[in-house]
C-alpha cells in the first residue's frame, strides 16, 4: 500500500511479537482440557503434522531443493489454518458440539506449528539444537506456557489486563490478512515449482489421511474423528507468512503456498466434508 506506507514485514512483526502472544494466551487460558480424549486428539493432530512434514522433507531432499526452500515447504506442509477457518468449517459441518475437539487440535497445531516454523527458519544459520531452542522461546510459546499455568491454577488476569489482551488478540487475524494482501500484491503467484506441489500433496492429502488413521487406531469416532479430519485438511496457516517475513524464510514462496493451497482446498475440503458427515 504505497499511499499509506504500510509494509508487510512491519505488520508481521507486530503480529509476531504483540498480537500473536495475546491470541495464543486467550486460546490456552480459556480452554477446557480433559483426560484421555484430549491426549488422543493431540496425538492424532501431531501425527498428521509429522507425516506431512516428513513427506515434504524427504521429497524436497530427493528433488535437491535449496535448504531454505525445503524448510519453507515443510512449514507450509505441516502448519495448517486451524484457527478462524478450521473452527468455522468444523462448526458448520459438525455443529457446536465438535468445537471442543476442534479447539484442542487448534491449540496443538498452533503451538507446534509456530515452534516448528521458527526452528526451521533459524536452522538456516544455526545448529539444530540452537534452532529448536529458538522455536521454543518464541513469544507465542512463552505466552502459551503462561496461559496453561493460569488455566491449571484457575487464575485470571485483572479485568483491565484481560480486556487489553482480548483487543490485541482480536486484531491478530485481520492484521495477518492485511499483511498477506500487501505481500500478495507484490508477489508473482504464477511462479510455482516442485516445492509447491510437494507441500500441497503433503498438506492437503497426507496430513488428513495420517491424522485420521491415527485417530481411528486410538479409538476416536464421531465428532472427535470428524474434527481431526477437518482440522488436518486445512490449507497452510496465514501465520506461516509472519514467520517467513520475520526470519526471511522464502517469503514469496510461502505467500504463494498459502494462497495457492487455500484455493486448492476449495476442491479438497468438500471431499473431507462429505467423508465426515
Amino acid at each position: 500500500m504505497p499511499r499509506l506506507g504500510l509494509e508487510a514485514r512491519s505488520l508481521s512483526s507486530v503480529a509476531f511479537w504483540v498480537l500473536g502472544p495475546a491470541f495464543v494466551f486467550n486460546l490456552f487460558a480459556d480452554s477446557t482440557l480433559s483426560g484421555g480424549v484430549v491426549a488422543r486428539l493431540v496425538i492424532s493432530g501431531l501425527a498428521g503434522m509429522l507425516a506431512a512434514g516428513l513427506v515434504a522433507m524427504a521429497a524436497n531432499r530427493a528433488a535437491r531443493s535449496e535448504p531454505s526452500v525445503a524448510s519453507a515447504s515443510v512449514m507450509t506442509a505441516a502448519y495448517g489454518n486451524v484457527g478462524n477457518a478450521g473452527l468455522a468449517i468444523t462448526s458448520f459441518a459438525l455443529g457446536e458440539t465438535a468445537l471442543a475437539a476442534a479447539g484442542v487440535l487448534m491449540l496443538t497445531v498452533n503451538l507446534t506449528g509456530i515452534s516448528l516454523g521458527v526452528a526451521l527458519a533459524a536452522r538456516q544459520s544455526k545448529s539444530l539444537l540452537a534452532a529448536v531452542g529458538d522455536g521454543l522461546r518464541t513469544p507465542m510459546t512463552i505466552a502459551a506456557a503462561v496461559a496453561i499455568g493460569c488455566n491449571f491454577l484457575d487464575v485470571s488476569p485483572p479485568l483491565a489486563m484481560q480486556r487489553a489482551i482480548d483487543l490485541l488478540a482480536g486484531a491478530m487475524i485481520p492484521t495477518m490478512l492485511l499483511g498477506l494482501g500487501i505481500q500478495l500484491a507484490k508477489t508473482p503467484l504464477g511462479a510455482v515449482g516442485r516445492d509447491f506441489a510437494i507441500s500441497a500433496v503433503a498438506k492437503l492429502l497426507i496430513a488428513p489421511i495420517a491424522a485420521a488413521g491415527t485417530a481411528m487406531a486410538l479409538g476416536l469416532a464421531g465428532d472427535e474423528l470428524g474434527a481431526v479430519v477437518l482440522q488436518s485438511a486445512m490449507p497452510p496457516a496465514v501465520f506461516c507468512l509472519a514467520v517467513a517475513l520475520e526470519h526471511d524464510l522464502e517469503p514469496e514462496r510461502v505467500t504463494t503456498a498459502v494462497v495457492g493451497m487455500t484455493l486448492l482446498a476449495l476442491l479438497t475440503l468438500p471431499v473431507a466434508l462429505v467423508l465426515v458427515t
